[in-house]
């Protein structure tokens, strides 16, 4: 059976975090299992945008120092490495990311070797979903293992994010948009998302739960104290434990579904054991879903009948808004263009992929209906918020 183990942290102390990764690790079988001495480790990390630590949405520098004691402890040489999303002036803001996230500092301390996967190469592979040919960054290739360390986050798009998510970040630079362009549907993206999974494959995931996101994450979600870090050598499994604890049916997240189907995990609960808690204590009743989850209870003929005419989109609040142009040059179909200081959006080339909303510094872009019968059924959905939970359990 597979096994996915949770050990309880309170905060990021350094000395808790180190007691509660080690924990984790030795419940699945202690590092050993997964490195061996000499070995090249890469600590793939979630340095998805320029966002300080305890805003939630890239990995902790404690639990990445925490990591890479474990693996030198093993005899493994750690690097860490990612690439961001977005676009600043044409390239990716992935050095700025690893200072502004404590993440190169981290790297530092750890005596791990930090790496840009923007300047580190990238080699063509073969894939099987509806992008045939995928670009991926070398050092994750050549890497002798590669242990994921992806953070506890909904998503607006795909729910939640986690393990198999957390690979996208192989992609350098711009290619990230180029796919979400490639692969506008989520079911598709979704494939992309399982295809990366696939030909990276982590011998070990570590989720940062510590601290986590909720709401309309990845980054423009609220923090949210879960105390929790999870391991395990299969990401789909935690990925299906991840969803349970949230209050969501592992399978309706795509990923989790596709990535099964295709073998490259368990995501049948049933199957799983947890180790270190009882799952059923682990259940949050009151966790923020994204608020386009509302779409994925619709009966389907009226979703395909009227999706565009009710599905919320992304809208610039213009209070908050800075003018910096992140989300105009990082908008995958160039959807977007300032006008004075405040983008606006043409929602005819819109593909919801609302990377403009993930990125923002400055949470300036949010998910609002823009139909008035979009805003009724919202209504409805909010103020059923309990029924709600339940049928999406079924």
């Amino acid at each position: 059976m597979v096994q996915v183990s949770v050990s309880r942290c309170a905060d990021y102390d350094q000395d808790r975090v180190n007691s509660a990764v080690r924990t984790a690790i030795m419940l699945i079988g202690g590092m050993e299992r997964f490195v061996r001495p000499g070995l090249m480790v890469l600590l793939k990390v979630n340095a998805l945008t320029m966002k300080l630590p305890e805003e939630a949405v890239t990995t902790h520098p404690a639990v990445i120092k925490a990591v890479a004691a474990e693996v030198k402890k093993a005899g493994g040489i750690p690097l860490v490495g990612d690439s961001s999303g977005g676009m600043v002036a044409g390239q990716a803001p992935t050095k700025s990311t690893f200072e502004v996230a404590g993440i190169a500092r981290a790297a530092e301390e750890a005596g791990a070797e930090l790496v840009n996967f923007d300047s580190a190469g990238v080699a063509a592979v073969a894939a099987e979903g509806p992008i045939r040919t995928l670009h991926l960054a070398k050092p994750v290739l050549e890497a002798d293992v590669v242990i994921s360390l992806p953070k506890l986050k909904t998503h607006s798009v795909t729910i939640l994010t986690g393990a198999v998510k957390n690979m996208f970040g192989c992609v350098p630079g711009h290619r990230k948009s180029e796919y979400h362009r490639m692969a506008p549907r989520l079911k598709d993206f979704a494939r992309v998302l399982a295809d990366i999974y696939g030909l990276t494959r982590p011998a070990l995931t570590i989720m940062d739960g510590i601290v986590g996101m909720e709401g309309n994450g990845p980054s423009a979600g609220s923090p949210r104290n879960m105390g929790l870090v999870l391991a395990s050598g299969d990401g789909v499994a935690l990925d299906a434990v991840v969803a349970y604890i949230a209050g969501v049916a592992p399978f309706k997240i795509h990923t989790t579904r596709i990535a099964h189907q295709r073998g490259l995990g368990m995501g049948d609960l049933s199957k799983i054991e947890v180790l270190g808690e009882k799952l059923e204590t682990l259940k949050l009743r009151d966790f923020d879903l994204p608020s386009n989850l509302m779409f994925e209870l619709l009966p389907g003929f009226l979703v395909s009948g009227i999706l565009g005419m009710l599905r919320a989109r992304p809208v610039i609040a213009e209070d908050a808004c800075a003018g910096c142009s992140f989300c105009v040059d990082s908008c995958p179909v160039q959807a977007m263009e300032l006008s004075g200081k405040i983008p606006v959006i043409d929602y005819n080339r819109c593909i919801s992929c609302l990377c403009c909303q993930e990125l923002c510094p400055n949470k300036a872009v949010q998910m609002k209906q823009v139909n008035p019968l979009g805003r009724v059924l919202a209504g409805l959905v909010r103020h059923g918020k309990q029924k709600k939970r339940q049928r999406y359990l079924k």
